[in-house]
């Protein structure tokens, strides 16, 4: 049997938690942007995934969902022609995300004083804001951190490995050429297996 004060405890958490699921619910109406039916499907499974992390780790939706946002992600969009991918992803998270060169740093494992001359030279080279529309895939900023790969091979393996593209669109994506692409994956490879 529960106290009052229990009760209405309970209750208080049971509203709060409706609440924040509510709010989960409708991200369409939060961020006031379209989304399609495929959007609001993958956003359900994502909801579903969390809520059972939640339960299972016995962990608030607070403290999930400040975890979540320790993930940072990248557009695929941002790639282009001017620019290597190491200077599109410094560019981005400095002129985007307002990141100090320093933070970059630490968060994709290259020394300051890289970062700063890699920065200064993307500006000079691509001086507009990158244009973010249309994103089908989301690259995490922690796969830079491997000072095994390049930038360039990081992204190639990871579009080739977690969505099974290949060597066109992967190319397509990266502005870069096909042959590019497959020796820049082929090299990756085998640094890979000489890891292993």
């Amino acid at each position: 049997m529960y106290t009052h004060s229990a009760m209405k405890i309970r209750r208080y958490k049971k509203r709060n938690r409706k609440k924040t699921l509510s709010s989960i619910s409708k991200p369409h109406e939060i961020e006031n942007k379209a989304l399609t039916h495929d959007d609001l499907v993958e956003f359900e499974k994502a909801k579903e995934l969390l809520l059972s992390i939640k339960e299972k780790n016995k962990i608030s939706l607070d403290e999930l969902f400040s975890l979540v946002k320790e993930q940072l992600f990248l557009p695929a969009a941002i790639f282009n022609k001017k620019l290597t991918v190491l200077e599109s992803v410094v560019k981005f998270l400095k002129e985007e995300k307002n990141f100090s060169l320093h933070k970059i740093s630490g968060i994709i494992g290259r020394d300051e004083r890289n970062i700063w001359h890699i920065y200064n030279k993307a500006k000079k080279r691509y001086s507009k804001k990158f244009i973010i529309k249309n994103v089908k895939f989301w690259i995490p900023v922690s796969i830079f951190s491997d000072n095994k790969l390049s930038a360039q091979e990081s992204v190639v393996v990871y579009l080739k490995e977690k969505f099974s593209l290949d060597y066109h669109q992967i190319a397509l994506l990266l502005k870069r050429s096909y042959s590019t692409i497959w020796t820049v994956h082929n090299r990756a490879s085998k640094k890979n297996a000489k890891t292993k």
